[in-house]
């Protein structure tokens, strides 16, 4: 007993071994200022979707985040990795179950060595009455009938002596980390796309009022025109202009709330809408496009805690430190697997006595199995597990050098849409300016209505590409969100 006590002890000391590598975070050489910087600091909550004030956009982000399709695909593999996990760290323990019998047999004696003299004496007896005449009673085929009750509980436990079942465990764990930072990237992303898309909807509806008022404005001075045309005051080819005018503004109108109506479905699929809601539904906007508030502003600190909030940094690493487990499990592959197994039960002939002190049952072992000719197959394993640590860390690498890369674009689109924003207000003004001064001129004679068709044609055309620009603006502002993370 002080033996098996031993050798269980001295199992349990060296399960604390492991041969998976130790991890390090690759080096990677990062800036050391996140370049310029707006005027002051800002805090931003993770909700950074808020600070745009527009409860009609806060409720379609959250509405998103519950109700997304591809969102309820990446919560599945959360759970599905968790449950993974459980499995795993389930092997570190011994198996326990418990089971219980009963039967009764009927077999035959004449199948056992034990008949064969009766058999003799039976056949001994038939000869001798069939000498004498007398008729041979046949010889019945003895049986043995009997009841057997039992109920064992067993145990199984294979130790972990090489470290495979907690570098599974490791594994496991590290997957499911990498899992849920990968969903939380998806959150990110999702919000950021319906951000998006709710800045298309203002653009193209901006754009559709922007169309019926300058298609009213102009249907107005064309009406104004043909009284003039009726008058012989204007020459033909002024009212043919005013006319094409009108009708390729009702062309324009057509298209923007065909925009506006595909702005709305994608919309609502983002957010995950019904067929039928996706199909009619409309989106309500709170606040006008220009009624959002400005970019936001850089946080103080360095560029390397991005490391620590972005989410799809944080999952590429913990795959990468998943992969170091894949290398201890293969390589633990090389070195013996012990086993130890036990029951302990009762069995008797009667179920009364099932519990009695005469019917206990009890077994003990232990296995143990070496791989010795694996033709390669084990090598080829750690070789494996190995290649794709390497591919782990370029996956790591690569999306350190994405998340840059996404910040420094997104800085750069949002600086240059607040600049573009700027000088399209102001050539807006000046346009709008024009063209009343060029109605003016006409209307007194003093220029032609090419005129006036020009400048009202750059006036209109100035304004759309101002509600474009804006939409361009605040996408960037939430892509600045997204590429830090969701917020600081």
């Amino acid at each position: 007993m002080r033996n098996g006590i031993a050798v269980l002890m001295t199992a349990l000391v060296l399960s604390g071994c492991s041969f998976a590598p130790e991890y390090h975070r690759p080096q990677m050489e990062l800036p050391s200022a996140w370049g310029e910087k707006g005027e002051g600091s800002g805090t931003l909550a993770r909700e950074w979707w808020r600070r745009f004030d527009d409860e009609t956009l806060n409720g379609l982000v959250e509405r998103a985040l519950s109700r997304n399709r591809n969102l309820e695909e990446s919560l599945a593999r959360v759970d599905g990795a968790r449950a993974a996990l459980g499995m795993a760290r389930a092997d570190l323990f011994p198996r326990i179950s418990a089971q219980g019998s009963g039967e009764r047999t009927k077999s035959s004696v004449d199948a056992s060595a034990s008949y064969d003299a009766m058999k003799a004496i039976g056949m001994l007896e038939e000869r001798v009455n069939r000498l004498e005449g007398r008729s041979a009673a046949p010889v019945p085929s003895p049986s043995c009938t009997g009841t057997l009750w039992s109920g064992v509980v067993e145990a199984a436990w294979e130790l972990d002596i090489w470290g495979r079942y907690r570098s599974l465990a490791g594994e496991a764990r590290e997957n499911l980390l990498s899992v849920q930072e990968a969903n939380a990237a998806l959150e990110l992303s999702l919000a950021g796309q319906v951000c998006s898309a709710y800045f298309d909807v203002l653009n193209y509806r901006t754009q559709l009022v922007l169309t019926e008022r300058t298609l009213a404005v102009r249907k107005h001075y064309a009406a104004l025109y043909e009284i003039q045309y009726a008058g012989g005051a204007i020459s033909e080819l002024d009212i043919l202009n005013a006319r094409t005018q009108v009708d390729d503004l009702k062309d324009s109108l057509a298209q923007a709330k065909t925009r506006l109506d595909q702005a709305e479905g994608a919309l609502l699929l983002l957010t995950g809408a019904s067929p039928e809601e996706i199909f009619s539904g409309k989106v309500t906007p709170e606040k006008a496009l220009d009624a959002l508030p400005s970019a936001p502003v850089l946080p103080e600190g360095l560029p390397s805690a991005l490391l620590e909030r972005r989410p799809d940094i944080l999952s590429a690493e913990a795959a990468l430190r998943a992969a170091h487990f894949q290398v201890g499990t293969a390589r633990a592959a090389f070195f013996p697997s012990i086993s130890l197994t036990g029951s302990l039960g009762t069995a008797s002939a009667a179920l009364d006595r099932l519990f009695s002190g005469g019917s206990g049952t009890w077994s003990f072992g232990a296995k143990a199995g070496l791989p010795i000719f694996t033709f390669g197959r084990t090598m080829s394993g750690v070789r494996q597990a190995e290649a794709a640590v390497r591919e782990a860390t370029a996956a790591y690498e690569l999306a350190v050098q994405q998340a840059f890369s996404d910040i420094r674009s997104a800085l750069s689109a949002q600086k240059g849409m607040a600049e573009s924003v700027m000088s399209l207000e102001a050539a807006a003004q000046r346009m709008e300016k024009a063209a009343d001064l060029a109605r003016l001129r006409y209307s007194a004679g003093y220029s032609p209505y090419l005129d006036v068709l020009e400048a009202e044609r750059t006036l209109y055309a100035s304004q759309m590409e101002l509600a474009s620009r804006r939409t361009a603006q605040l996408s960037a502002v939430a892509q600045v969100c997204v590429a830090l993370g969701g917020g600081w």
